[in-house]
This record gives structure tokens, C-alpha cells and sequence, in this order.
């Protein structure tokens, strides 16, 4: 076989392999509307399993245009007799879903930096001696929390057998000077907390 004849072939059976792959769709949610929906996995560790979840539920629930199935009827399914609990195609449509949702955390973690911050003061001993504003440059001790969640939403549609992405995510930093010796940061998990729940507020109003 030439190269010539030998490059023709690869590539018609490269350009058959592309245009016959699966697309991935653009996600919209409301193509999902009215549909039951079971939340069957979220992959993560304890902690951060917790919060996406509570979160995660508090977003489809409030949103009103999905019918959630309850956390009990689906671990009713995942845990009968002839279910396979890994199946999580088989649990959401033992549960009578149309839409098996999963969450998989990308990032949840925090960050915590100390530095200092600048500041104008006025120092009126300063004044007197120098004959000016008194005002000085002082440093202040500081301390940086920055926080960051990251967890990708797949959701399948099971009549199609179609599967559409979506990223959640949100960044958000918060700084405090020392006071009297003292500086108070937020606790993390509290923190990470209410970034979870902008990142779920923005995922769901970006893909409405």
C-alpha cells in the first residue's frame, strides 16, 4: 500500500469516528422541567458530601420546576435485595425518575494566609512634634481566609439515555485585622458552607 492510499483510508476512517461519536448537548435546565429527579450519587469525601448535598437539595426544592424524589425511596431502592448499588441507572428508574442526577466534588477546600495590611492613622503626638496632619502609615496585622467549591453536576435524561454537564462553582475570600490581639475568621466548614450554596445559586440561574 502507498502512503498515499495509506493516508486516504486513515483519514476517511478518522473523519467516520468523529462525526459518529455522541455529542454532549448544551445544558439547559429547563428542558428538565416537571421531570422527577433522583439525586443517586455524590461522590466525595464525608464533610463535603454532606454540605453539597444539603445544598444541592435546598436548590432543586426551591427552585420549583423539578419533582424531587424523596432520599428515602431511593435508598429504599439502592439497598433492596435485587438492586445492584452501583447500578445508579437502575436505582433512579426503579424509583420512577425520568432524570438520574450526580454530583461529583471537584474542590472544596480552604485557605487560610497571614500578612499585613496598611493603614492611614492619625497620631497627634506625631502633630505636635512635627508640626504636620500627624497622620501616619501603620502596618496591622491581618489574616486571609479564601475558600473555593468546584463539583460537577451530570444529569441523564433515561428515556434518551443522554447525558448533559454543568459546573457549579464560586470563589470567595474574606479578611480580617487583628483587634486587640485578636483576629476572627469565620469557621471553615460555616464557610465553605454559604460557598457551596452561591455556587449551586449561580450553576442554577446560569442554566435555567
Amino acid at each position: 500500500m502507498n502512503f498515499n492510499h495509506w493516508f486516504s483510508t486513515t483519514a476517511i476512517i478518522f473523519l467516520f469516528a468523529c462525526s459518529s461519536a455522541p455529542k454532549n448537548p448544551a445544558l439547559e435546565l429547563s428542558a428538565f422541567e416537571g421531570k422527577k429527579v433522583a439525586l443517586v450519587e455524590i461522590d466525595a469525601e464525608p464533610t463535603a458530601r454532606s454540605v453539597v448535598e444539603v445544598a444541592l437539595v435546598n436548590q432543586l426544592v426551591q427552585r420549583g420546576t423539578f419533582f424531587l424524589i424523596p432520599k428515602k425511596e431511593v435508598e429504599e431502592v439502592r439497598t433492596s435485595p435485587n438492586q445492584d448499588p452501583t447500578d445508579w441507572r437502575g436505582i433512579a428508574k426503579q424509583a420512577h425518575a425520568d432524570i438520574a442526577l450526580r454530583a461529583f466534588v471537584r474542590k472544596f477546600e480552604t485557605t487560610a494566609q497571614d500578612g499585613y495590611a496598611k493603614e492611614i492613622v492619625t497620631d497627634s503626638q506625631y502633630a505636635e512634634e512635627q508640626g504636620s496632619d500627624g497622620k501616619i502609615e501603620r502596618l496591622t496585622p491581618v489574616k486571609t481566609l479564601s475558600g473555593e467549591v468546584q463539583v460537577e453536576l451530570q444529569w441523564t435524561d433515561l428515556d434518551k439515555n443522554e447525558t448533559k454537564n454543568g459546573i457549579a462553582e464560586a470563589k470567595k475570600s474574606t479578611e480580617e485585622k487583628a483587634q486587640k490581639s485578636a483576629i476572627h475568621l469565620p469557621p471553615r466548614l460555616r464557610f465553605l458552607e454559604s460557598i457551596t450554596n452561591q455556587a449551586f445559586s449561580k450553576f442554577f440561574d446560569q442554566y435555567r
